[in-house]
Formats: structure tokens, C-alpha cells, sequence
């Protein structure tokens, strides 16, 4: 008897655990189903405060980033602007809630084929959303004329960093180092959040009200890598560096060698190798140590880091936080700022060159060469052909040292042979 009353009540605990178990279950699936709807709701209150677009992709990538949708009809007097390797730029006037603002429209030519692969360039931008010299993005609109999507944007007055190379190249170096300094702390920006930029070069960084500077067109290359084919190259030559020319993966110390063109620029006024046809030629020159030449009474601890930037070993090159902390401490060595590790010899150095008379490059070419271009273009030659060539190359020297040294020993046998006959 009293194990049948055993029996019997585990029967009935058990029967109870099954029925928690399905009351749990029940409850479970009540609560996913609650989450859900809140999660509709409040999907719906924020897509009717950052704007609906109609896309779910760009919805949900919205409503990540804390972007907005912007209506086209916001937006007057769009006018074409620029176009460069892989998008059409329009400048408009938004007229916002806190009045109208000047902006930049962008139009990936690969948008709509590829709509996940040319968020994530905005997806980078987003992370560097907190820097002061990265350029401010607002969300996406899309043009009903085309049904093509577009970026909005900060407009830049001044254009980008080439086209004001003329005057910055008249400015004191004390104005020209404030503008390297927020275009290396930018980059370190870019570089403290592990991400590299790729497509480095002055036409990526815009200038605002003559001295403020904006880098933009972050992880641009990220969506182009994926359409090129193996050993392809995508860019512009001259800020390119060595090693990714020869097809090595891009590393900051690959974005550190096109600062050091910049660095260039700042001494000419004028874009490096503008002489040039941007070619296979050029690039095998530069995989062999080519670089800009050095412009006179440019000063030597300038020269000094720039020869550093451009290293042809990228593990020789600093680091953006080094660059960063060097131009820092010559900017603010003038104003009394005591600066550690630095010795009366470095500090006379800085102060020469804080002091150094404007430059005047009278001797380069100012004229670009027809084939010399300095928009982000897909090469017509692979870095395949020009690891070919540079091996080739290395192999016909090699014969040629060898037979200079086969031919100096048989020299010198020759005259041992006629000292010892003697």
C-alpha cells in the first residue's frame, strides 16, 4: 500500500513538473510574441522619427546607426558637382527643422546591384562618427528621378585638398602643420577604431572655411575589393604604397605612406608625380624606391618624418599616433609648452622650422601630365605583371653583378699571372 502511495505521487509530481513545464513554455513563447510586437511598435516610432525609406536593408541600417531618411522633396537647387571612380557628387540645399543647410548628395554607381556591400563604407563612417575631422553624414535620401539611392552629407565649401594646394602652399608653416595635424589625427581616428581608410589620397580629404579639414570616402574600398578579380588594383598611383602595388594587403602603414604624399603636397603645392603618366612605369619606379623630389629650404625634421612615412619597409614606417604626437609638439614648442624627451639641439631644430621662410616651387612642373590622374580608378595593369617585371629585373641585375665579379676575378688572376712571371 504504501508503495502504491509512492508511485502515486510521483505520478502526480511529475505530472505537475510537466504541466510547469508547459505552462513555462506557453508563457515563453506569450513573452517572444510581446517582445516582437514592442519591437514593431517601437521600430514604427522610430522610423517615424528618423524616416522610412521603404527598404528594409536601409531601414534596419538606419535605425542602427541613428541615421535619418530624408524625403527628396527636402531638398532644392541640387546641382552636379563632381564625379569620381565609383560615384556622382551633387550639392543641395536641405531644408531642415533648424533652417537650410548646405549638403553633398552622393551616388554610388554600384549602389542598387550591391546594396549590402556599399553600406558598409557608411558602416566605418559610422564608427569615426565622433571625430571632428571626419566629414558628418545624416543618413540617405533617393532621388525619384533615377530610383537611385543617395548619401547626405556635410558640403565642404572649399572643396577638396587638391584644389587648394596653390594657396596652402602660400600659408606659414605654422598654418600648414594645423592642417596636417587634424588630417593625421583624423587618420588616427580612423586607425584607433581598427579600421584602415584604403583610398588615402588629397582628393579624399575636403577643406571647409581655409583651414578646417574633413576626411572622407571612409572604407570606400571595401565594397570596390570585393568587385575586383585577383591581383587587380584599384587607386591612385602616386599615394599608393610599394607594397600594395605589389598586391600586399593594405595596413595603416599603407594609409601613413599616402600622408607622407600629402606631407609633399605641402611643400610643392602640387600633386606628386604630376609629370608623370600614372602608369605601369611609374608604379615599378616606385617599387624601386622613386619618390618625389625633395623641394628646396623645406625644413630637415620635416624632411625627416616624411622620408619615414614613405619608408619602403611599412614596418619602418610611425605608426598615425606618432605622427599625431610629433607634429603636435612642433606646433605647440613655440607657445612654451614644456615637451618631454626633447633635447636644446631637436628644440632649436622645431624653432628654425616653426620660423623657416615660405616656400616657392619655381623649378616643378605645374602642368599635369594628360595621363597623370588623381581619381580612384581600376589600373590597366595587375600587380601580377609587376611583380613579373621587378623579378625579371632583379634576375638580369643578379647575372650582371655576377658576371662584373666573374670578370674582376679573371682581371686580377691576369695581373697576378704577369706579377708572378715578372
Amino acid at each position: 500500500l504504501i508503495g502504491m502511495m509512492i508511485i502515486g505521487v510521483g505520478v502526480v509530481v511529475v505530472g505537475v513538473g510537466v504541466v510547469v513545464v508547459v505552462v513555462m513554455i506557453l508563457i515563453l513563447i506569450i513573452l517572444g510574441m510581446i517582445l516582437r510586437v514592442l519591437r514593431m511598435i517601437i521600430m514604427m516610432m522610430l522610423l517615424s522619427k528618423f524616416g522610412k525609406s521603404g527598404n528594409i536593408i536601409i531601414d534596419e541600417f538606419i535605425l542602427e546607426k541613428k541615421l535619418r531618411w530624408i524625403p527628396y522633396n527636402k531638398f532644392k537647387s541640387v546641382e552636379y558637382l563632381d564625379k569620381g571612380g565609383f560615384g556622382t557628387i551633387y550639392k543641395a540645399i536641405w531644408s531642415n527643422y533648424d533652417g537650410d543647410r548646405e549638403v553633398i548628395l552622393k551616388c554610388h554607381s554600384n549602389l542598387n546591384e550591391n546594396l549590402d556591400e556599399f553600406l558598409n563604407e557608411w558602416k566605418y563612417h559610422g564608427s569615426c562618427l565622433g571625430s571632428y575631422e571626419i566629414i558628418n553624414f545624416y543618413g540617405f535620401t533617393k532621388n525619384p528621378n533615377t530610383s537611385k539611392y543617395m548619401a547626405v552629407m556635410d558640403y565642404a565649401n572649399k572643396g577638396n585638398l587638391r584644389r587648394n594646394l596653390t594657396r596652402i602652399i602660400k600659408s606659414d608653416w605654422g598654418q600648414k602643420l594645423c592642417m596636417l595635424y587634424d588630417i593625421i589625427s583624423g587618420l588616427n581616428d580612423i586607425h584607433e577604431e581598427n579600421l584602415i581608410h584604403h583610398d588615402f589620397h588629397d582628393g579624399n580629404i575636403l577643406n571647409h572655411d581655409e583651414h578646417k579639414i574633413y576626411i572622407c570616402d571612409l572604407g570606400l574600398c571595401q565594397p570596390v575589393k570585393s568587385l575586383l578579380k585577383e591581383h587587380n588594383i584599384y587607386g591612385v598611383v602616386p599615394f599608393m604604397a610599394p607594397e600594395v602595388l605589389r598586391g600586399k594587403t593594405y595596413t595603416p602603414a599603407s594609409d601613413i605612406y599616402s600622408f607622407s604624399m600629402i606631407m609633399w603636397e605641402f611643400t610643392s603645392g602640387i600633386p606628386p608625380f604630376n609629370n608623370r603618366a600614372h602608369d605601369i612605369q611609374l608604379s615599378l619606379s616606385i617599387c624601386e624606391g622613386e619618390r618625389p623630389k625633395i623641394i628646396e629650404n623645406t625644413p630637415q625634421c620635416y624632411i625627416d618624418l616624411m622620408k619615414k612615412c614613405w619608408d619602403e619597409d611599412p614596418l619602418k614606417r610611425p605608426s598615425s599616433k606618432e605622427v599625431s604626437k610629433i607634429i603636435k609638439e612642433w606646433i605647440f614648442l613655440p607657445y612654451g609648452k614644456k615637451i618631454e624627451d626633447i633635447n636644446e639641439e631637436l628644440k632649436c631644430n622645431i624653432m628654425e622650422f616653426i620660423n623657416a621662410p615660405i616656400g616657392h616651387n619655381n623649378n616643378l612642373a605645374t602642368e599635369s601630365h594628360p595621363q597623370a590622374f588623381y581619381t580612384s580608378r581600376l589600373l590597366n595593369f595587375t600587380s601580377k605583371q609587376l611583380n613579373e617585371i621587378l623579378e625579371s629585373e632583379n634576375s638580369q641585375t643578379s647575372v650582371q653583378v655576377s658576371e662584373m665579379l666573374v670578370s674582376k676575378d679573371l682581371n686580377e688572376c691576369m695581373i697576378d699571372s704577369k706579377t708572378l712571371g715578372m
